[in-house]
């Protein structure tokens, strides 16, 4: 059994979605759909299925990130610059 929803997308959003049914192939709706298929369900992923995800996730973050945005220093991604402040 299937059942119909309409949900309201920020149009960033929509055409993330779109740009990416179109480089697969399908609908917009079949990727939302697939997309909260993968979010709701409980079963462990197998690394294939983790790796596919977690390369999304860090696509989707990219393409928000400002043009000129630079990356943290290595500095700011250690355990003393995390903790400078209550050292």
């Amino acid at each position: 059994m299937t059942h119909s929803m309409t949900i309201e997308l920020p149009e960033a959003v929509y055409q993330s979605l779109s740009e990416e049914a179109k480089q697969k192939g399908k609908k917009a709706e079949d990727v939302a759909a697939e997309l909260l298929e993968m979010m709701r369900s409980d079963k462990k992923l197998g690394d294939d299925e983790f790796e596919q995800i977690a390369n999304l996730l860090s696509d989707e973050f990219e393409k928000r990130l400002p043009a000129d945005a630079k990356p943290l220093s290595d500095y700011a991604m250690s355990r003393e610059g995390i903790y400078e402040d209550y050292l």
